[in-house]
This record gives structure tokens, sequence and C-alpha cells, in this order.
């Protein structure tokens, strides 16, 4: 199957070197003036966790980049692995060259799809959950690729995009889990990372939040709130396994969940190496809190903790500038 996959980051890198090496044909859509820097193609070194696989490997994804796009290749499925706020812009600019394409979107969502499916025919697009990360660490890829990944079509979907990209992934021993409403799981994954994030941002990173059990117990209540006004969008908080260690905030409770974090965060390297690139995007992280923030304000939900980390925030965002 002929893929594209938009841009050569961190987890574009890490699904087109799987799927390259399952034998299929990826080319990296990436903006003008990157092809030179990806002459000799991108040093690897990933942790494995899928099945039948190498633990780990350690050695060079040659993948093969452009710069323009054409309507005569052909592609069959496309991945666009972005930010949130950069989906649109990434459909605009390769719809007209991929007529018949199905599309992966690995990618967040809180504002629903009423902008993506102007764009897009919902019946040609899924949306997925990355397990996979890392980061660049002297231009090498240093990251992690996990066994499963979450999938789902909007409003209940199962349409032949869903079956492309379940078969796809699977193929190259990424077991698809399909989420009967893909929204909902998404909003409760945004909105534990928007929860987390202000209190790694107050820490100054993981290793430092690790230390700090004071602001580790306020990233718990932040967490808690914020899937609060999930539950007020009418998620059934229940059905997410994600969201039960922290919706008890208990001090029995808020301590085993604490433990849980710093044992998963210190002893399992892959979570490590995926979760490295935490605090990169200040952009992606004022957007998200605001987004809580905003939704909690308008929908009645008291957000004591969240709001109190709104300075921090302001800076974090602020010194990008600087």
């Amino acid at each position: 199957m002929k893929t594209l996959i938009v841009g050569a980051g961190v987890i574009g890198s890490i699904y087109g070197w799987a799927l390259s090496r399952g034998g299929y044909d990826v080319t990296h859509f990436v903006r003008p003036g990157k092809s030179p820097q990806l002459i000799k193609g991108i040093p690897i070194d990933i942790l494995d966790s899928r099945k039948r696989y190498d633990k780990q490997y350690i050695g060079h994804y040659d993948l093969k980049v452009t710069e323009a796009l054409n309507s005569s290749e052909g592609f069959e499925f496309v991945i666009i692995p972005t930010k949130p706020y950069q989906v649109e812009d990434a459909l605009r600019q390769i719809i007209p060259y991929t007529e018949g394409a199905n599309y992966l979107l690995l990618t967040q969502n809180w504002n629903g799809t009423a902008a993506i499916d102007s764009l897009l025919p919902q019946s040609r697009y899924v949306y997925g959950d990355a397990k996979a990360g890392g980061s660049f660490q002297n231009a090498t890829l240093t990251s992690a690729i996990f066994p499963t990944i979450d999938l789902g079509q909007v409003n209940g979907r199962k349409d032949n995009s869903l079956t492309q990209t379940a078969t796809l992934l699977d193929s190259i021993g990424i077991k698809p889990i399909l989420q009967d409403n893909i929204l909902h799981y998404i909003w409760v994954q945004y909105a534990i990372n928007a929860g987390l994030w202000p209190a790694l941002v107050r820490a100054g990173g993981l290793e430092a939040l690790l230390r700090d059990h004071r602001t580790g117990d306020l990233s718990l209540f932040a967490v808690k709130e914020c899937l609060e006004v999930v539950a007020r969008r009418g998620v059934d908080l229940k059905r997410y396994p994600d969201a039960r260690m922290y919706s008890n905030t208990s001090l029995i409770a808020r301590q085993i969940a604490g433990l849980m974090l710093r044992l998963l965060f210190r002893f399992n390297k892959s979570v490590q190496r995926s979760s490295a690139h935490a605090l990169a995007d200040r952009q992606e992280i004022k957007m998200s809190y605001y987004a809580l923030l905003n939704t909690g304000r308008e929908l009645g939900v008291d957000m004591p903790t969240m709001s109190s980390f709104e300075k921090d925030i302001t800076r974090f965002a602020d010194s990008h500038r600087n």
C-alpha cells in the first residue's frame, strides 16, 4: 500500500520506519528546504514492545521524502501525525493530491470535527491515539513503539477506512483497539494531558515532578477537575480505565496513584522515552490548558487547582518568545 506521511517528526518517523520495515512504500511530505537535512536518513534507537520483534533496534531509517506532491503518485493511505492546531492546514495541502485515499489522524481533538468534515468526508478518516513517542537526541531518533493503538471513526462509523487502517497496523505488529466513541476516548486522554502538563511546567520537567510530591499531588487534583469537564460533556468516565486512577482524590488513593505513576515513569524505559518530549510544544500546552479551563467555566465546573497554575502556564508560554 502506497503511504504518505505528513512530516518527518517523532511520530511520523516511528510509524514510517515500522511500515517501511513491513514492506510498505512510504513517502514523507516535508516542508520546503527540509529534504537536504534528510538525504542521509535518520539514525534511530527504538525500544520495540511489539511481539516477535527485536526488543531494541539501533540503526538507520533511509526515509523517502518529497517537498512537492503530485496526483500521479497514487497514494492510497495518508497518515497525519500532527498537533491538533495543524491538522486542517495539512489536509488542505494534501487532499487535492490524494484523491480516494483514506486518512489516519494521529492527533488529539477537543473542538469536534466540523472543520475537518468540511474538508474530508467522515467515511475517509480514522482517528488514532499514537502511544509511540520519543525525541531527537543529537540528531538520533530515540523513541519507543508499542504493540497497540486505539482507533475509531466519529459517530461510531465502521467504514472501509477503519478496516483498512486496522489491517495495515495489525500487519506490522500493532494491534488495533477499536473504540466505539473515539472522540470520547480522545477527550479523556486530552483531559489527562491537560491536567498533568501544568504540574510538569511548574516542577520544570518529569524528573523534577517525580521528586516533588506536593506538585505531583496537585497534578492528580488538576486531572480530576479536567475529567469532570469531560463528564459534563456527556462522557461516561467509567468506560475508560485511564480515568479511574484520577477519579478518587482521597489521601490513600492519591498516594497509590502517585506511587504507580512514579514507578511507571522511573522503571519503564519505553514510557520514559515516549514521554521525553512532554514539554516540547509550548503552544500545544497553553492551548490545551485554556481549552479545558474555559470549557470548564462554560459548563460550571469548579477548577481551583487548574486555575492556580495559570501564572505558570503564562510564564512558560511567554518564555518561548524571549
